[in-house]
């Protein structure tokens, strides 16, 4: 499967989606020092952890668009919930400066960190594809 089809539907923007959505969970779960695991829970576990991965959520929402059927595919959770937890995180946004910062930080580097991953699959795949 070739990578540089990832606009374009089907199983390509699926594994966009599942890869935007890691690299948020990966982010948060760094800066908000909780554990990876935790935020990939299926369960709320503590609200610590439920918060972060509201913040992975609310990342892969505003910084990639995505819609809130594919956040939820890609989390694990219905559409219904990735709205709510967009809203938990806006609403903590608009009450702390400090806070909107460090997403605002977390954005900007997860969006460069996202555009090379996929930079360098897509060179990987073209490098393959030119020596079958």
């Amino acid at each position: 499967m070739s990578w540089t089809g990832f606009d374009h539907g089907g199983a390509g923007r699926l594994l966009r989606e599942a890869a935007i959505c890691r690299q948020c969970e990966a982010a948060v779960s760094s800066a908000f020092a909780v554990s990876l695991a935790a935020v990939r829970a299926g369960h709320r576990r503590r609200a610590r952890d439920a918060f972060a991965r509201a913040g992975a959520i609310y990342l892969a929402r505003t910084g990639f668009n995505l819609a809130e059927s594919a956040a939820g595919r890609a989390f694990g959770r219905h559409r219904a919930t990735i709205g709510h937890a967009c809203r938990r995180v806006a609403r903590r946004c608009g009450d702390d400066p400090h806070f909107r910062h460090v997403l605002s930080c977390l954005e900007h580097a997860l969006t460069r960190r996202v555009a090379r991953c996929l930079h360098d699959a897509a060179e990987a795949t073209a490098a393959s594809e030119a020596g079958q």
